[in-house]
């Protein structure tokens, strides 16, 4: 079993209860891929960085241990956004190749697997703007003392 870390972020509606529900559907979707020692950091919010919201985040971090591979991970936090109501669309860039982002009812991206490093399309672990990202660091660093 691996150990991996998540970020869960939602500026949209209940924010604190899109957390709750995402973590829920997680867990119950892992269970039988899951150890034991889930741990969750605080609740943060902060401001949207790269696009306007209306509203501020309310960004998490989840970590425990998994026997599910990082691909399938990521199809379960997919999954998890589709059935929360996030629409599955393919990223889209401006003329400058800059990303565009949109609000959203919840957000699930996987930071850390382990010590492994993925160079997929779809995936890239360690999160490759994760060292830019206060919103992300700061709950890690609540779960991941050694961060």
């Amino acid at each position: 079993m691996e150990r991996v870390y998540l970020l869960l972020g939602s500026d949209m509606g209940d924010r604190e209860r899109n957390l709750q529900v995402a973590i829920a559907l997680l867990i119950n979707e892992l269970a039988p891929f899951l150890g034991s020692d889930v741990k969750e950091s605080s609740i943060h919010e902060s401001e949207a960085v790269g696009f306007v919201s209306e509203s501020t985040f309310f960004n998490q971090a989840i970590s425990f241990k998994t026997s599910v591979s990082p691909t399938d991970l990521l199809k379960v936090c997919k999954y998890v956004e589709a059935k929360m109501g996030r629409p599955m669309e393919e990223p889209q860039y401006d003329e400058q190749g800059n990303r565009i982002y949109k609000s959203r009812i919840i957000d699930i991206d996987i930071l850390l697997y382990g010590n492994q490093t993925i160079d997929l399309p779809e995936l890239k672990i360690p999160h490759p703007r994760l060292q830019e990202r206060e919103f992300a660091l700061i709950p890690l660093r609540e779960i991941f003392t050694d961060y």
